[in-house]
């Protein structure tokens, strides 16, 4: 039988998991290979064609992947770098919202194709602007089914539609707000709730009501979110500059991975995105891309991969699960969608569940085994002998935070993460 010591080196050693850190095949479209208008990239995406949209600082690129064709629209005609991009269909027609460092844009068309011809696309170049902070810089547009249009500036937050038809609703510091920068707008995709991030206003949350999360009366760490997302569980997961991620359950409860924590690479993270597969990939200020599943995390920087620089601004899931990139001076990248390869220590005769637990872990066992519970130092906090079958074990005394579970059994060894939310 394994000696918990060699355990313990194993998970020193390996990290709890052994993986080869591959991206994939990845392309790069810049200034000197494609026609896309401008190597630095603030935001991506897609339409229902699956053409990608592609903002720049010198106005908007539009890539059509499958005959490789491009459309240009530039600064003369935008008269702004381009901030936000979000799609909807309204009404049968697609529309795609511009975001400005002065106002939002639409245009909108009604057929397969997107002519050459920009003046012939439907524009509105004035979308929003009887709200004040409409015409200033925009950082996040949602339009949502309801036929509401909530945009983020740097002036507040303006909502079409919350209250009386064709009125917009202003929130800022003037009336409840702790910030009036607002940084991100998502809406779930299983509810009707909206997240809000903010600079140094915390999180915002929206289903009848407003609701703020502050550091000051709730279990966030930083009160500046610069993105946010649900995962498949309705969770919301931030990113923070200061305090790394950040997880609200759909219970209340906030669960946070950090350098100290975990072997998340930095605390300084900008940008999130879930997969199909519910992994998390995440964007750094200036240190690459993260990937985190299974409880692991895997980081890719210009040392370790292909990545052309370590500072990329957004990203965008399209077709086929490819993951396009938009960075800082290099341009645009895809990166085709393959698996990290992991192998991870465990026996597949051994089920131990909820990743996140409350007051009870699970474990169901084909034969005898010894448990033992560590915490992240490698101290061992408990130790059980189980029978074959189901077991659980009571953890109403736990702390919150992270820790480390195993399973010996003969000559077995299983090994998971786990985490007790705040």
């Amino acid at each position: 039988m394994y000696s918990v010591k060699i355990c313990l080196f194993l998970i020193n050693l390996l990290g709890i998991a052994s993986f080869a850190q591959e991206l994939g095949n990845i392309t790069i479209y810049n200034t000197n290979n494609s026609e896309l208008n401008y190597n630095t990239i603030n935001c991506l995406e897609f339409d229902d064609l699956n053409r990608l949209w592609i903002g720049t600082n010198n106005g908007l690129s539009i890539l059509n992947e499958i005959d490789n064709s491009w459309i240009n629209i530039g600064y003369d005609i935008l008269e702004s770098n381009i901030t936000t991009l979000h799609h909807n269909t309204i009404n049968g027609m697609s529309s795609m919202f511009i975001g400005t460092m002065n106002g939002i844009k639409q245009v909108s068309w009604d057929s397969d194709e997107l002519n050459s011809n920009i003046q012939d696309w439907d524009w509105d170049n004035n979308v929003g602007n009887a709200c004040e902070p409409n015409n200033g810089l925009i950082n996040t547009i949602l339009h949502n089914n309801s036929n509401q249009i909530w945009a983020g500036s740097t002036d507040g937050l303006c909502v079409e539609n919350l209250g009386d038809e064709g009125s917009w609703l202003i929130q800022n510091t003037e009336n409840g707000f702790y910030s009036s920068n607002i940084t991100k707008i998502v809406k779930s995709d299983n509810s009707d709730m909206i997240a809000i991030g903010t600079i140094n206003g915390g999180l915002i949350t929206y289903e009848t009501d407003f609701n703020i999360y502050y550091s000051s009366d709730s279990g966030i760490l930083d009160n500046t979110v610069l993105d946010v997302a649900f995962d498949q569980n309705n969770n919301i997961i931030i990113c923070t500059p200061q305090a790394g991620i950040g997880v609200l359950t759909n219970s209340g409860s906030w669960i946070w991975f950090n350098t100290i924590n975990s072997d998340l690479p930095t605390n300084s993270l900008q940008n999130i995105i879930i997969d199909n597969n519910n992994s998390l990939w995440i964007t750094t200020l200036e240190n690459g891309l993260i990937k985190y599943m299974d409880n692991n995390f895997y980081h890719y920087n210009i040392i370790n991969s292909e990545l052309p620089d370590n500072n990329i601004n957004c990203m965008k899931f399209g077709p086929d699960n490819n993951l396009w990139l938009g960075t800082e001076t290099q341009g645009l990248i895809k990166i085709d969608a393959v698996e990290t390869s992991i192998q991870q220590l465990k026996n597949p005769s051994i089920n131990i569940w909820p990743n996140i637990f409350d007051d009870k872990i699970n474990i169901q066992i084909d034969q005898a085994a010894t448990i033992y519970m560590l915490n992240l130092d490698g101290q061992i906090i408990e130790k059980y002998i189980f029978k074959a079958g189901y077991n659980n074990i009571n953890t109403d005394k736990y702390k919150s935070g992270l820790y480390i579970l195993i399973v010996e059994s003969n000559n077995d060894i299983s090994i998971k993460k786990l985490v007790k939310p705040y």
